[in-house]
């Protein structure tokens, strides 16, 4: 038995020496004879479209858009001669409005629409009382719409009018409009400490309402046919940005260098090649050369 004994440890003591000597002679990790494959999720290394957004709120209103109020009449609401939903043209007439005092007759003040558009509130009642200050109408056009954004001073050197948007609703939650910031305020507001930018979006459709709320998505930085990876598959290492890259049935790590970052993904400057395959779940905790297995 105990001759055995010293048999099993002189065969263990000489895989372990062949293994080293491999090592020196391949440049190959040595490999536990025991290690147990770590599972893996990996996915191809591929070209695609990236872009660095910043993320902004606000409320849509028509390109054009205005409350009608009388001039200077004051009285009585005869009638409205539109009514919600119609289109209108600049000059025509939408309200009448009863001038007349006691004892004195005058003769019916027109309302006009200030702009062309589509009618989209009436404010009053018939026979409600009218003075300068009272809100007649909203009349929008919303062939384009406009989202008003409130610029930050630290990303004010990012932006620039021109860039694209992207804007989203509630209504259409799978659906993205383009827009193009059309106006930038060379001013900061020193209460807000932010710039006023203005985005304009097509609306032929007219799915976009005066008063819904937006999210926008301001493209500062955008690059096409490039490597991209899953956010998850860089992780950091010693200070260093890294990948894991399956070879064969083992991880081989890799320094890479990196660009535009966004919500789950990255690209990839330096260190990765089309067609590789890269550990996307699974990499945390990994060594270079560790046994894996893939899902």
């Amino acid at each position: 038995m105990k001759k055995l004994g010293w048999i099993t440890v002189v065969v263990i003591v000489g895989a372990i020496a062949c293994r080293i000597v491999q090592y020196f002679k391949t440049g190959e990790p040595v490999k536990s004879v025991t290690e147990v494959a770590t599972e893996v999720v990996i996915e191809e290394v591929r070209r695609d479209y990236i872009a660095q957004t910043l993320s902004y709120t606000g409320n849509i209103a028509g390109e054009e858009q205005v409350t009608v109020h009388p001039i200077e009449e004051t009285g009585r609401l005869i009638k409205y001669l539109v009514k919600e939903g119609d289109v209108v043209k600049k000059g025509q007439v939408i309200a009448l409005v009863d001038r007349s005092i006691k004892g004195m007759e005058f003769q019916s003040a027109k309302i006009t629409s200030p702009i062309s558009g589509i009618v989209g509130m009436l404010f009053l009642d018939k026979g409600a009382m009218v003075a300068p200050q009272t809100p007649i109408a909203m009349i929008a056009d919303i062939d384009r719409i406009k989202v008003k954004i409130q610029v930050v001073e630290r990303d004010l050197p990012k932006v620039h009018k021109g860039q694209s948007a992207v804007i989203t609703v509630n209504a259409y939650p799978d659906k993205k409009f383009q827009g193009k910031l059309k106006q930038l305020s060379p001013f900061v507001n020193p209460m807000t400490k932010a710039s006023k930018g203005e985005i304009i979006v097509p609306n032929q459709e007219h799915l976009l309402k005066p008063g819904m709320f937006t999210r926008v998505e301001l493209i500062i930085e955008e690059h096409t046919n490039t490597i991209v990876v899953p956010e998850k598959t860089v992780i950091e290492k010693d200070g260093k940005r890294v990948v894991f890259v399956l070879k064969e049935e083992y991880a081989e790590m890799r320094e890479v260098e990196t660009g535009i970052e966004n919500e789950g993904s990255i690209e990839i400057l330096k260190g990765l090649k089309i067609g590789e395959k890269v550990i996307t779940l699974g990499n945390y905790g990994l060594r270079d050369g560790a046994k894996v297995r893939v899902k």
